[in-house]
């Protein structure tokens, strides 16, 4: 089973990915190489340059199924699809929808979170997280994904998880 969180900045993909990794014990957790990428070379923006290995490391990771494990990413193809459009606008191959890259559900995490301040974030108005809020739902919508809205506070965010993966027969 392969277990996606997406959705803008500051809306609970790390939290609950991490959450759900403690929860299942069989499962591995597979975390955004962004951030990792953006630390290691000390740097709050990534460049095009950055970008690009940013992508092409992440897609190798959703390449690496582990087809007898439960995988957890936190983060998707098309939060790397959406950042590109807003950001770098680049004709990457990487970020087409590829069979590789399919998750069996995407948690979309709604931002009616608090905004946690960090250097590697950009969008900290809440309008413009409900924007692309707004454009990660047409965009599972479009490519016909199987997607959950994560919605309320975090106790009601769990059990909506809790109750997804009840009904795949997964947990």
């Amino acid at each position: 089973m392969r277990i996606a969180f997406t959705g803008p900045e500051s809306s609970g993909k790390t939290t609950f990915s991490k959450w759900l990794h403690q929860e299942l014990p069989n499962s591995i957790l597979i975390l955004e190489y962004a951030r990792e990428y953006l630390e290691q070379n000390q740097t709050s923006r990534a460049s095009e340059f950055d970008f690009q290995k940013i992508v092409e490391r992440q897609c190798s990771s959703f390449m690496e199924s582990k087809s007898s494990l439960i995988e957890i990413f936190d983060t998707d193809i098309f939060v790397l699809r959406i950042w590109n459009e807003e950001v770098y606008k680049l004709n990457l191959p990487e970020l087409e929808i590829l069979p590789s890259y399919k998750m069996d559900i995407h948690f979309l995490c709604a931002p009616d979170v608090e905004w946690e301040d960090d250097p590697l974030r950009s969008a900290p108005d809440y309008s413009e997280r409900v924007r692309l809020f707004n454009k990660y739902q047409t965009e599972l919508a479009n490519c016909e994904t199987n997607f959950i809205i994560l919605e309320g506070n975090r106790g009601q965010k769990e059990e909506q998880i809790l109750r997804a993966l009840r009904k795949t027969n997964s947990f």
